[in-house]
């Protein structure tokens, strides 16, 4: 509000009091006349003529009016004070960048308060987001009885053939040739890359790294380091555009940690998978020589997580959850071995990701070794 709606006010308020503090003056009372009667017969007096002097007003009057105007000037004192009369100041516009993507929201930030104002109340913290458990409640302590589990897998029925995959992009490293994906390896009736795990295991041995290799066919290492009380999370090191072996597993909580041999870019796609129901939790670009974490959080009743690169379909491959280091791979002649076992009864199962489950109860003895075999079939569906 400018000067010149205060003038305006102000004499509003003026024009107010004044008319207010005026009183209607009341006409002059006529006298009787005092001249003798000169006739008997009366005659009608001339008309008398009178003129009404403005009475002056009395000292009280005057006084009510300088009292008011003193009050109109306190008024307009205490007026000019008030933020009634602040002129607005322009509301300033804050960019903030949501997370690591180019995505920019413009929000209004309050303008700062005037003078003599109460300052606004702080916002009360967000609490974060609860995360999922890391490994549930796996409990790392010293196995010095622990027995040895070593097993078969094998397979019966025609084994089935690759699927064939024409190169489309990169063949300067992916190469030129059709690319062929075993979802089934199967080598004289041995079956290869079925996951075996136990369960109900709540302490033991430390987890071991796990490394998933190119180049093709794909290889699978990883370190026994004997410190990670927690699974540390997959490295995947695609090379000549594959990720490495078909299956791998991983831990709730836990990352799947890329490193891109390759000068090309590779898209990692992941997907929760539970029986025919997939769905989609992450769909990034993996830069030529480039590095790629994707943190794993499944709801629950989830436990297989598959990975597909969008640049190359035949880059596929399978992960199994696990929440204690008590896994193994079965090898190119179907073997398998997972020691450092503690005595007891547990469920072993044994998963994979095209045929299906199998599980067995089995019983360890301290310091023993015990055979334990599966058997697949090409009837088994996925489960």
């Amino acid at each position: 509000m400018g000067i010149y709606s205060r003038s305006f006010f102000a004499i509003f308020l003026v024009t107010v009091v004044i008319v207010g503090c005026g009183k209607p003056v009341p006409p002059p009372a006529t006298q009787p006349s005092s001249s003798p009667t000169v006739s008997a017969t009366p005659t009608p007096p001339p008309p008398v003529r009178t003129t009404v002097q403005p009475k002056e007003q009395p000292a009280s009057q005057q006084q009510d009016v300088a009292r008011q105007l003193d009050q109109i000037e306190q008024l307009l004192a205490t007026a000019k004070k008030s933020t009634l009369f602040v002129e607005a100041k322009p509301v300033v516009l804050v960019r903030h960048t949501l997370g690591p993507g180019p995505g920019v929201v413009e929000s209004a930030a309050p303008a700062p308060a005037a003078p003599g104002a109460a300052a606004p109340a702080p916002r009360a913290p967000v609490a974060p987001a609860a995360q999922p458990s890391a490994v549930s409640d796996y409990k790392v302590v010293p196995v010095d009885n622990g027995g040895t589990i070593a097993g078969f897998v094998s397979y019966v029925g025609k084994p089935r053939p690759p699927k064939v995959i024409k190169v489309e992009k990169t063949p300067e490293v992916c190469g030129k040739e059709d690319r062929e994906l075993y979802e089934v390896s199967v080598n004289d009736g041995k079956l290869q890359d079925v996951v075996l795990l136990l369960e109900e295991v709540k302490e033991g041995k430390p987890f071991d790294s796990l490394v998933l290799l190119g180049p093709p066919p794909g290889g699978r290492g990883g370190a026994d380091t004997g410190e990670y009380e927690l699974f540390p999370g997959t490295d995947i090191k695609p090379q000549k555009c594959i990720f490495g072996a078909f299956t791998g597993v991983i831990a709730q909580s836990s990352v799947l940690r890329f490193d891109n041999l390759d000068p090309v870019k590779h898209s990692p796609h992941t997907y929760a998978v539970k029986g025919r129901v997939r769905k989609s939790m992450h769909n990034q670009d993996l830069e030529g020589n480039g590095k790629l974490e994707l943190p794993i959080a499944l709801k629950k009743g989830y436990k297989a997580i598959k990975l597909e690169c969008d640049q190359h379909p035949h880059m596929q491959n399978w992960f199994r959850l696990v929440d204690n280091p008590y896994y193994a791979f079965s090898t190119a002649d179907g073997t398998f071995t997972i020691d450092k076992v503690p005595p007891g009864t547990y469920k072993m199962i044994a998963w994979h990701p095209i045929l299906g489950e199998h599980e067995q109860e089995v019983t360890v003895a301290a310091n023993g070794t015990i055979d334990v075999n599966f058997e697949f079939s090409s009837k088994r569906r996925r489960s």
